[in-house]
């Protein structure tokens, strides 16, 4: 042991190299001798440390990117047909592509009510999977730039002012498209005009097309595409709702359901609170294991710091010898298992992040939830804060070991070590 060793060099013949017996070299020295103990017990932190910190990080991005999203599209309410909503809700939050249509005029009655400040449709398709006559597989949704107000107010400050072309298209921040290529849909050719910032929701992973362009694609895609567009020019697929000021969109999501009883009205704040509950699950699980697995690593290490109290109580009497106070040890021992549990911690972190940027994808698709990562300043925040966690929670486990063997005279605690 470090201690005992520096112990037995100054009984030896004499204080050596007394600069170097300080509390950091010490603690070192200590976690180095027990290499095997030391890794068991800084895998338990790090386990729990790094599944803690992806299940917050996760937590946040989640709510990140619904605050960004819901914020970009702009709508206070979603009108889809009714018995479409889930499916409407996974094209919107994970941009999983999708088709169902309603009648137009929908767009008109809608307008017409109290309440309703501005309404724009859109219309759902679909590309064919390995279809030689498109590019990909995407999730393509037409609006109309004379009333739309989710992806107009971005072409307003990104194409000088200009109107978009009805070949033009913008694509979300996955599509792995830049500005200027051209794909081609269906056998009709468009030229991406830009890319959307990234958001997290189902917007990273949409094509938007000009309702003009989306027309001219659906009729010549009989007689250029291998398999024809088959939606009818009256069709729509949803219509975005945009209150009044002072308008609660609550309100104004049932008088739209009492209009129609064929429609369904998701309000933000509703989509808010189904991606909410389909995460809580999952994540009350998450909870509840690390929980458990933080409890076992803190009893862990108060077990073995106990044990490592009882086997060093002779050269820790040294110590007291040789003149270190009371309070020396006292940090000996706390600093030591602050150590342990301190590397644990930002070990773990740093596995917990690379595993959630490397399954980011994965988590995703399988839990059907938005994902888009917080500022760097929220990031560094919780990572300060979880590796002060672990920290503090290895210097708490050993408190009533520390403070027992730092209250022992030199005489009987080298006395009760032999």
């Amino acid at each position: 042991m470090a201690c005992g060793r520096a112990a037995n060099r100054v009984s030896g013949g004499g204080i050596e190299s007394m600069s170097r017996l300080n509390l950091r070299y010490i603690i070192i020295q200590n976690l180095k001798r027990k290499p095997y103990r030391t890794l068991a017990l800084a895998v338990f932190v790090m386990m729990a440390t790094g599944t803690l910190f992806a299940a917050t990080l996760t937590l946040r991005a989640v709510q990140t990117s619904l605050q960004v999203g819901l914020e970009r599209l702009g709508a206070d309410v979603i009108v889809v047909p009714r018995g479409q909503q889930i499916t409407a809700q996974e094209a919107f939050i994970v941009g999983q592509p999708t088709t169902f249509y309603m009648d137009q005029r929908v767009e008109q009655e809608i307008a017409a009510l109290p309440g309703v400040g501005r309404v724009s449709a859109q219309v759902f398709a679909q590309t064919l999977t390995n279809a030689s006559c498109c590019f990909g597989e995407f999730f393509l949704v037409g609006f109309d730039p004379r009333n739309d107000f989710t992806i107009s107010p971005w072409l307003a400050t990104h194409l000088a002012g200009r109107a978009i072309a009805p070949d033009e298209i913008v694509v979300g921040d996955r599509i792995l498209l830049r500005p200027g290529e051209t794909v081609y849909f269906y056998g009709s050719y468009f030229k991406v005009a830009g890319v959307l910032a990234p958001t997290g929701m189902g917007i990273d992973r949409t094509v938007f097309v000009p309702i003009e362009g989306m027309r001219q694609m659906i009729a010549a895609s009989p007689t250029r595409a291998e398999k024809p567009l088959t939606i009818a020019p009256d069709q729509v697929s949803v219509v975005l709702v945009k209150a009044q000021p002072g308008a609660n969109p609550n309100e104004l999501a049932e008088q739209i359901e009492r209009k129609n009883a064929d429609l369904h009205a998701l309000t933000a704040s509703h989509m808010i609170l189904a991606v909410s509950k389909q995460f809580a699950n999952s994540l009350g699980v998450i909870v509840a294991v690390i929980a458990i697995w933080w409890l076992m690593a803190l009893v862990a290490i108060a077990l073995v710091f106990t044990l490592i109290v009882n086997e060093r109580q002779r050269e820790i009497g040294l110590l007291r010898a040789m003149g270190a106070r009371q309070g020396f040890v006292f940090r000996l021992i706390v600093g030591e298992a602050a150590g342990l549990t301190g590397l644990g911690g930002a070990i773990g972190v740093i596995v917990g992040a690379i595993l959630l940027v490397s399954f980011q994808g994965l988590l995703e698709q399988r839990l059907r939830i938005p994902f888009l990562f917080p500022t760097p300043f929220e990031t560094i925040a919780l990572i300060a804060l979880l590796i002060g966690l672990a920290l503090g929670s290895g210097a708490a486990a050993v408190l009533q070991p520390a403070f027992r063997i730092s209250r022992l005279e030199p005489y009987e605690a080298i006395r009760q070590g032999e």
